[in-house]
């Protein structure tokens, strides 16, 4: 009876295990990142802020600032700085960006969140247009599922680009 008992308790725990998978997979499965940001409000000094002014997920929508917090290394061919992502009403992801200036190229990743960010992984490519405006293009995830704020009660607006502000990643 014993050896009928133990199979029938492997069985099971297989079974619920089988049964958890996918939705863990699921939960961690990348999607496109598209977000654009305008760096007329960045000044160079620590912190400095970018504003994001399209973005195609909802846990950071239009309007969620990009703060650049330092150590700022920047000279005429390198930028690099810790960023934080600050999605308003507590939601924040915390990264890393460089951006090489003679190939207008960079890398941000981000791999901690908290708030309607906690779980927020992404990794993408910088680059910045023609008319100033920067350029995130890549993958995200969230580790336990997307957690979208309520931005039901906060307004969003656009800053507009300056010329000859320093130039952020």
């Amino acid at each position: 009876m014993r050896p009928v008992r133990s199979v029938l308790i492997v069985a099971s725990a297989v079974l619920i295990l089988a049964a958890l998978a996918p939705t863990v997979s699921a939960a961690s499965t990348p999607s496109p990142l598209h977000m654009t940001k305008d760096c007329g409000t960045f000044t160079g000094e620590k912190p400095s802020y970018c504003t994001f002014t399209v973005s195609n997920i909802e846990a950071i929508p239009t309007g969620s600032r990009i703060w650049y917090t330092g150590p700022v290394l920047t000279n005429q061919y390198f930028l690099s700085s810790n960023v934080t992502i600050d999605a308003g009403q507590g939601g924040k992801a915390t990264g890393y960006c460089m951006f090489e200036a003679r190939t207008s190229k960079g890398l941000c990743t981000f791999w901690k969140g908290t708030g309607h960010l906690d779980g927020f992984t992404a990794v993408v490519d910088v680059t910045i247009d023609a008319a100033g405006l920067w350029h995130f293009d890549g993958e995200y995830y969230f580790a336990d599922g997307p957690k979208p704020p309520d931005t039901s009660t906060e307004s969003r607006h656009r800053v507009g680009a300056a010329n000859g502000a320093p130039r952020p990643f």
